[in-house]
Formats: C-alpha cells, structure tokens, sequence
C-alpha cells in the first residue's frame, strides 16, 4: 500500500517538475544570474553580505512558491483533478516541498558562491534567514492567491509587501521586517518563519474547505 502511495506521489511530483515547475526554476536561475549585475558578490563584510540576498534573493520565494495553483487557474484542469480519487491537498504539498526545497537549495547554492568570492559571512545562518524571508514572501502569495483563487494577486500582494519594506522600513513592519540581517538583527526571521507557516496551513485549509463546497 505504502509503495503504490509513493509511486503515485513520485509521479505526481515528476509531472510537476515537467509540466508546471519549470519554467519558474528557470526565471528563478536568471534572477540569481542577474544579482551580481545589480549587486557586487565579492569581497563584503557580513553587513553588505545581506544586502543581495535579502534585496534579490529573496524574491524565489515569490517565483517559486506562489504559483503552486496555477494550474488549477485553468477551469478544465480544476474539474479533471476534482474527479479524481487522489487527494488535492496532498497534491498541493508535493508542490510545496518542491518549491521549498528548490528554494533553500538554490539560495544556499547563491551564498556559497559569494563566499568563494571572498564574502565573509555566516553562510548557513545568511541562507536560513534568506530561507526564512523567502518562505514568507512566497506564503504571502500563496495566501491571497488562494483565497481570491487569482494567481495574479498573489503576486501582486507579495510584490506589494516587498516594495512597501523598501519604502517603509522597519519603523512600520516591526518584526515582519524582511531586511533585518543587513540592520545586524535575526529576530526577525524567526517571526517571518512563523507567520509564514501560519499563512500557509491557513490556505490549505481554506482550499479544502472550498473543494468540499464545490
């Protein structure tokens, strides 16, 4: 039982990652290639360090995690799934660890690369705290795309937050600041995680409630 679970999971994640995913794998690859462009990557001292990860990198999470219900923005594909026997929230979570785990590996992937350059930072806490804003940019999207059923405002409420923290700073976001590491404070990443994570179970559940009313 447990193995046909798996293979049924496995292919679901494969048609994933060649049907919906990969497009978004290559726009997040070219804004990584674009960020020493916009951004020197060599030679920073921790404080500087943050400044591309936390000003460019940051945005996988929007690319990455924010479009897990694109493909049912199409009403056709939304009616085959719903007749099928296999769970949509469980499909929903195949796509979630997905991106998730794309998104730390590539953000890790980045940071070692600036400290080759010779960056000197704490890379694994600059990647988890780069993870952190990320996650939470990219469950911000998730949230209003999925309660509004729109992709498109998910990417605009999330894009909307990042521009608001360059404008506002953290005299308004407190600690939901996502530039934090470059101000020399981690705090905040933990409260960004949390809410993050609270976004996201919230929108699961919203989701399965609305299939059920379907």
């Amino acid at each position: 039982m447990f193995s046909v679970v798996l293979r049924k999971y496995s292919f679901i994640a494969k048609s994933n990652l060649k049907h919906n995913f990969l497009i978004h794998i290559l726009t997040a690859l070219l804004l990584l290639c674009l960020t020493p462009l916009l951004f020197g990557i060599g030679n920073l001292d921790a404080a500087a360090s943050a400044v591309p990860l936390e000003m460019i990198v940051v945005l996988l999470g929007i690319v990455l995690l924010t479009p897990i219900f694109m493909p049912e923005q199409q009403k056709d594909i939304r009616e085959l799934i719903e007749t099928k026997c296999t769970s949509q929230s469980g499909i929903y979570l195949i796509r979630m660890i997905t991106s998730v785990t794309t998104i730390f590996i590539m953000i890790l992937c980045f940071a070692l690369f600036m400290s080759l350059n010779g960056s000197n930072f704490p890379v694994l806490k600059y990647t988890i705290g780069t993870f952190f804003g990320a996650f939470f940019l990219g469950a911000v999207g998730v949230f209003f795309s999925g309660i509004s059923d729109n992709i498109a405002v998910g990417y605009m409420v999330s894009l909307f937050y990042y521009v608001f923290n360059m404008a506002a700073g953290s005299k308004y976001l407190g600690k939901l600041f996502l530039f934090s590491m470059s101000k020399g404070s981690f705090e905040e990443k933990y409260w960004l995680m949390g809410t993050a994570i609270l976004l996201v179970v919230v929108t699961l559940l919203i989701q399965t409630v609305i299939r059920r009313v379907r």
